[in-house]
């Protein structure tokens, strides 16, 4: 069975992360995420992130900030709700 499993996980194509492409977008996306958290419309917000993980998982990895997003819905939806922004 482990040889099995290895042999279907080398047959994965090698993903790369494009480091690159993340240090270039990552300071414009969180200039885009100040901007909505200021109009305090969590769907305006929530659309935003959407964007964002799109772009990450694009890259092939979310920043390690990536709290801040899940923070910034979190703080505009009412008191004891949660919409895990990888399910957006």
């Amino acid at each position: 069975m482990i040889d099995k499993a290895l042999a279907r996980q080398d047959a994965q194509p090698v993903r790369r992360i494009d480091w690159d492409r993340m240090n270039r977008v990552l300071p414009r996306q969180k200039a885009e995420l100040t901007r909505a958290i200021k109009t305090q419309d969590a769907e305006k917000v929530a659309a935003v992130i959407k964007r964002h993980i799109e772009v990450w998982n694009e890259i092939g990895a979310w920043p390690d900030q990536w709290a801040t997003w899940q923070i910034a819905l979190d703080d505009l939806l009412p008191l004891g709700r949660q919409v895990d922004i990888r399910y957006l």
